[in-house]
């Protein structure tokens, strides 16, 4: 089943929450450069990737939220009183997974080095640094603090329901 439905999310929403959600750890892996300035092990495995992936990740959760609006009318409902705060947080997600990419690539300018993606210069060394730039990339940062302990929270919960409640939230994104 492609399409979502009332009981479960169908294969292209589930392909894409999968997709995101182990790309999106993986980006977690970046934290590892807090380790020894950056002389860590995750840090240099998963340092050099991080721009490309984050690029991948936004295009995903675009083409995730065009899905999600396509199939609004006919995915499972989220009832009862935290309904608000379930919209709120996915929202939050969407903006994070969104506007993290640009406001990294705006840093990285910022501070005098070029913005690549998969090797591919996507805009040039400054002739100088940029320091709006640098402040208003400092947002990166904050906000992937800010999506970690959404995520966080995200898997809490899907866990919670499932382990605890033992209803179907957490089966029918399986």
């Amino acid at each position: 089943m492609i399409n979502d439905s009332i009981d479960r999310y169908g294969s292209v929403t589930r392909f894409f929450h999968w997709l995101v959600a182990v790309l999106v750890i993986q980006q977690f892996f970046k934290f590892g450069d807090i380790i020894n300035d950056g002389k860590h092990w995750l840090g240099e495995t998963f340092g050099p990737y991080h721009t490309s992936v984050g690029a991948i990740i936004m295009i995903l959760a675009i083409l995730r939220l065009l899905w999600s609006m396509k199939q609004k009318n006919q995915r499972p409902i989220i009832e009862g009183a935290n309904s608000k705060l379930v919209k709120t947080v996915h929202g939050i997600m969407y903006f994070c997974l969104i506007a993290m990419p640009p406001l990294g690539a705006l840093y990285i300018h910022g501070h005098g080095y070029p913005v690549k993606i998969f090797g591919q210069v996507l805009i040039e060394k400054p002739a100088e640094k940029i320091q709006w730039a640098q402040n208003v990339g400092e947002l990166h940062s904050i906000l992937a603090i800010l999506l970690a302990i959404l995520v966080i929270g995200h898997i809490a919960v899907a866990l919670y329901h499932h382990f605890i409640r033992k209803d179907d939230t957490l089966r029918r994104m399986a």
